[in-house]
């Protein structure tokens, strides 16, 4: 079914993905774990699916296990990873039920593993953490969909979780992140020190502490649920409009790392 030769495509998720056809399930041992992946054909493509938050959505975002996750679909071969994560809005502009593709982050995270290079000297580049191709391509495919407000860059402040921030902690952080969630670090770091292209589609469900009621989580996933039709639709026709090609320098950032 998979081919050697077929870009191979990573996608990590804390939700299903509805519409895309399910044919197999591939378990992936890592130095870190096993991880069990969905495995999909998109055109012409190889897409290998990641439930983040374990087999039965039951891990916290402080208990993900990121580096079996990033391992196992380097293993695999991926070369490009499209992460969805929910994330509440530190900005007035950006409102939930809208997009952002975050083009830099701020991590606040505390206690998680943050590279695969414990025993080593390794200093990754995040001068451009994130892949501009793919970032260019998702918002491309998201406009041309037209069915909800989309952002093309923005701040993603990472915060450790699993509680939710306070009025005080966003009020410190308003002048200079966009939006606010638990998922992306250490993910983005570990891809990048795999010299992955990586990219985030976040769905917006809620306005951080303080710009509106108490925050429950039964509302934010209830907003992101609402928009997972449309998230579907961005990923699959994103992924089919996905050449072959690498031309960003992703992979340059891994060089003249390690002292």
């Amino acid at each position: 079914m998979f081919s050697e030769l077929d870009m191979k495509i990573g996608l990590i998720s804390g939700h299903e993905i509805k519409g895309l056809k399910k044919s197999q399930i591939i378990e992936v041992d890592t130095n870190y774990g096993r991880v069990s992946i969905n495995a999909w054909k998109i055109s012409q493509h190889d897409v290998f699916f990641i439930k983040r938050h374990g087999k039965e959505s039951n891990l916290p975002p402080h208990k993900v296990n990121y580096r079996a996750n990033i391992q196992a679909l380097a293993s695999c071969g991926v070369k490009r990873i499209i992460a969805l994560n929910t994330v509440g809005s530190l900005n007035k502009n950006i409102k939930p039920g809208d997009l952002v593709i975050p083009h830099d982050f701020i991590d606040f995270t505390k206690n998680r593993d943050y590279t695969f290079y414990d025993d080593r000297r390794f200093h990754i580049d995040m001068s451009k953490p994130f892949c501009p191709e793919l970032r260019v391509l998702i918002h491309e495919n998201a406009k041309r969909i037209k069915k909800t407000g989309v952002h093309n860059e923005g701040v993603y402040l990472a915060t450790e979780g699993p509680r939710l921030e306070t009025v005080s902690e966003i009020k410190m952080f308003s002048n200079s992140a966009d939006i606010v969630g638990m998922t992306l670090i250490p993910e983005l770091v570990l891809a990048r020190e795999k010299g992955l292209c990586y990219a985030s589609l976040c769905i917006v469900s809620n306005m951080a502490a303080g710009l509106q009621d108490m925050l429950k989580a039964d509302d934010i996933i209830k907003t992101s649920r609402k928009l997972e039709p449309i998230i579907s639709e961005i990923i699959v026709s994103t992924i089919r409009n996905m050449d072959d090609k690498i031309r960003c320098n992703c992979i340059e950032a891994v060089k003249g790392a390690e002292i």
